[in-house]
């Protein structure tokens, strides 16, 4: 049987839920997003390698241009999330790998301290990934430190089966952490 790697493909400059927004993260952002992470910084650090290194807007603006160019390509889909109503951002992510050749993606993303519990991570998960099963994505996985307690949680709300942990999977600030992985496949019953 002969494999056939998927497509490139696109994805939408607006996704619009109940309660969330994704729009494409361009520069138009990069202030709120620059403030969202100086001000959630103790609680994202302990789970995202790069927050140390973000200092400044100018820091956020260099990311925001490779996301933004990266979308464009189709290599992968970073989005800026917002609360529907007020339109304030309340976290960012996406789609951080795409394997065309495995039909496969990986998603990843962070929300302002001040936004827990409302729901809208869970959200952009739900429509992302509803949005890349409609275009051939076969299988979906959510890595996390399994001390990231509010991470696994969406995975879990989303649908994703735990496949194990990878012992010692990410290495953040000098130290190895265990990592869970979560994998939800295209056409099973829990893709609700």
């Amino acid at each position: 049987m002969v494999r056939e790697d998927l497509p490139k493909f696109s994805m939408p400059e607006k996704i619009v839920g109940e309660s969330v927004i994704l729009v494409p993260r361009t520069e138009a952002y990069d202030e709120a997003l620059w403030q969202l992470i100086d001000k959630s910084r103790d609680f994202l650090r302990p789970y995202l390698f790069w927050v140390d290194g973000t200092r400044s807007v100018a820091d956020v603006h260099k990311i925001s241009l490779s996301f933004y160019k990266n979308f464009q390509e189709q290599n992968f889909f970073e989005y800026v999330f917002l609360d529907k109503q007020t339109k304030k951002l309340v976290g960012a992510g996406g789609v951080h790998t795409v394997l065309y050749n495995k039909r496969q993606a990986e998603f990843g993303y962070y929300r302002d301290v001040e936004a827990s519990g409302k729901g809208y991570v869970s959200e952009a998960v739900r429509l992302l990934t509803k949005e890349l099963f409609a275009r051939g994505i076969h299988r979906l996985v959510i890595k996390c430190d399994v001390e990231n307690v509010a991470s696994a949680a969406v995975a879990k709300r989303c649908g994703f089966t735990c496949e194990g942990v990878a012992k010692d999977g990410i290495y953040v600030y000098g130290e190895y952490h265990d990592e869970y992985v979560f994998a939800k496949i295209n056409g099973e019953k829990n893709n609700a």
